[in-house]
């Protein structure tokens, strides 16, 4: 199953009551072992800090293209 499939498949499943997260949770996660989820957890930090940085390397951008000098403290 391709992710996005995987995350339809969640999104299909929901009813009126629970959020996306709630299904994923009881319907995925508690199929994994400490050690799995542990490493999951890794892989969304590292995701969620990636995203972070191209969102500060995209105004640094914006502003250089104004004419301001961006420094690094």
């Amino acid at each position: 199953m391709k992710p996005k499939e995987l995350v339809a498949h969640f999104r299909n499943n929901q009813n009126g009551n629970k959020s996306l997260k709630t299904v994923f949770a009881n319907q995925f996660l508690t199929k994994f072992s400490n050690e799995e989820l542990s490493g999951l957890n890794r892989s969304i930090n590292n995701e969620l800090k990636n995203r972070e940085q191209a969102v500060i390397n995209e105004k640094i951008e914006f502003l250089q293209s104004k004419g301001y000098e961006v420094t690094a403290k």
